[in-house]
Order: C-alpha cells, then sequence, then structure tokens
C-alpha cells in the first residue's frame, strides 16, 4: 500500500499570532492583526453521506495546510502552518491555527493557499500528489484526493479582514455501480484499470484545472462505498478518484469480482470514442448483464446530482 506524497521546493519562513474563538452569541473574537478564515461548504472535503454521491463537508478537527503569499510571490509567515476546521455546523464553520505564532498577517495584498490532506514538508509550488493504489477504505479514498483553494480578503468589519475559502477538488471522481446478484462474496472488489496515477508539477496559485502532466498508469481497488436501491435493483457503489486524464473506447477500465478468484473485465465504449475525465466532476458508471453503461456526469452538486445521461 502506498501513501499520498509531495514532491516540493522547500521554503523559509518568519511569523505572528492570533486568537479566535466564539461566545454563546456566535460573536468572533480575532485579533486585527489576522484574518478571519470562513470555510466554504459545498464541495468541501471527501467524506460523503451514504444517500448523496457528490455533498461533502469538513468536519471538526479536519487539518489543512496553509501558506500566505506576498504581492512579490514569497512565503510570509509560517510554511506550511497547520489550519484545523472549527465548528459543527456548515454554515459556521472556520479555519484557525493550531498554534498562535502561526497565524497569517492580514494583508489585502497577500494570497492565503489552503490545501488538504494536510502533509508534513509540503511547500506550495510546484506539487506532485499519487493517489493510492489501494483505495478500499474511507481513510485511503480521502488521502488519494486533493483539494485547495487561493483566496484573498474579501471584506473587513470592525477592522478584521475576512477571507472566504471555498475547496475544491483537484481530482475526478468516479462511481461505480454494479447488481449484488453479479458478484462474488459480501465486500466483493472492484478495480479500475490501468489509470494514470500521479500528477505533477502542481502550482497552487493557479485554478485547480491546471494540473500538470499526469502519469504513472496503475490499476486502483476501489473504495466499496454503499448498497443502494437503484432503478428497482440492489447495487453495491464503489468509488474511485483520480487524476484528470482521457480515457479512450476500447480501453480495459474496470474488472469485478465475479468469484473466489475469478475476475470480469469491462471496456470503455464511449459515443465521441473517448471521454476527458476534468477536476472537480463526477463520473457515473453501471454494469449490467450486457456490458457498461457510461451514464454520464453528475452536475447539479449544489441540489444532489442531476444526471446527464450518455445513453
Amino acid at each position: 500500500m502506498k501513501t499520498i506524497y509531495f514532491i516540493l521546493i522547500s521554503i523559509t519562513v518568519v511569523l505572528c499570532g492570533l486568537t479566535a474563538c466564539t461566545d454563546s452569541n456566535d460573536t468572533w473574537t480575532v485579533a486585527s492583526s489576522s484574518p478571519r478564515f470562513v470555510l466554504g461548504t459545498m464541495q468541501s472535503r471527501v467524506t460523503y453521506p451514504k444517500v448523496n454521491y457528490t455533498h461533502s463537508v469538513f468536519e471538526e478537527g479536519d487539518v489543512l495546510g496553509a501558506f500566505a503569499i506576498d504581492e512579490n510571490n514569497n512565503v510570509v509567515g509560517t510554511s506550511n502552518a497547520r489550519y484545523r476546521v472549527v465548528g459543527t455546523e456548515e454554515d459556521r464553520q472556520t479555519l484557525e491555527p493550531e498554534l498562535t505564532q502561526d497565524a497569517f498577517p492580514a494583508n489585502t495584498d497577500y494570497t492565503y493557499i489552503f490545501y488538504y490532506p494536510f502533509k508534513e514538508g509540503t511547500a506550495y509550488n510546484p506539487v506532485t500528489h499519487m493517489v493510492e493504489a489501494d483505495q478500499r477504505t474511507k481513510a485511503l479514498y480521502e488521502r488519494s484526493d486533493l483539494l485547495w483553494n487561493v483566496a484573498n480578503g474579501s471584506s473587513e468589519t470592525n477592522g478584521i479582514l475576512t477571507v472566504n475559502v471555498v475547496m475544491e477538488h483537484a481530482m475526478s471522481h468516479i462511481i461505480l455501480e454494479v447488481p449484488t446478484e453479479m458478484l462474488y462474496g459480501t465486500e466483493p472488489c472492484a478495480q479500475m484499470l490501468s489509470v494514470k496515477s500521479l500528477v505533477s508539477g502542481i502550482n497552487l496559485l493557479k485554478p485547480i484545472g491546471s494540473t500538470g502532466e499526469t502519469v504513472l498508469p496503475r490499476d486502483i481497488y476501489m473504495w466499496w462505498f454503499t448498497e443502494a436501491d437503484i432503478d428497482g435493483k440492489q447495487m453495491y457503489v464503489y468509488r474511485a478518484v483520480i487524476p484528470a486524464q482521457t480515457i479512450a473506447n476500447g480501453t480495459k477500465m474496470f474488472s469485478i469480482q465475479t468469484g473466489e478468484n475469478e475476475f470480469k473485465t469491462y471496456t470503455a465504449s464511449f459515443s465521441n470514442n473517448q471521454i476527458e475525465f476534468k477536476t472537480g466532476k463526477y463520473y457515473r458508471f453501471t454494469v449490467t448483464e450486457t456490458g457498461l453503461r457510461f451514464r454520464g456526469l453528475i452536475e447539479d452538486l449544489e441540489n444532489g446530482g442531476d444526471y446527464y445521461y450518455e445513453y
């Protein structure tokens, strides 16, 4: 089993402090020398409720890595500071430094970068990210995703700079539905076959879609996510995250376990001869008795998923 890693350029640093808290009236007390980082809710982390493929939120105590960058592209304060999620309600979550000396100074000319999951030794540029070859648990799946946000101060109230942080997924999300009657055992294996699993040259200052070069084809064990009644049929639902990439018709794409040591392979077949898997998008596939169906792209994340069917 491999772990997510980042290949980086080291950066040296200096810094100052902040305290942030809430009282019973939800009144924030923040040092005016430091920003208040307000965490957005949609497309947040990779933990999902079982009834929804797309909606996800951070949980209190989650740790993000963070950088403050000045107008000359220099790191200000602590490099790769640890910021944790505070608050359990989606519309009231904020990010606070674990150590007060790691708090960033407030400046409307600064750019604030947050990424998840946190990794020791990370620098903001360049970054290389590799998804896990084994994503069969929630933790392994979560470590395979990469999220980040580039934010600037949006408003100032009573001398406190507010920075809105809305994390975005840098990986593509694959959802595979398989009839339980076609599978062997209670939690049989499903794999994506020979997908590119490493993306290099990521610049966290650029938009999410600019994620560098994708290489290193590997088979990916998928996460057994849930069992559900879909279109009147009992299905096992599997998930995987992969870097953005293109897969052509005729490519062996999925393998499912049909016996103790038996597997059946399914080949990609798209109406446009290939499909481009994009960052932050969700793609749904269903295995049927006659083959593999690409059900389409789940577009409407806010309302829980409107499907645009391929066929």
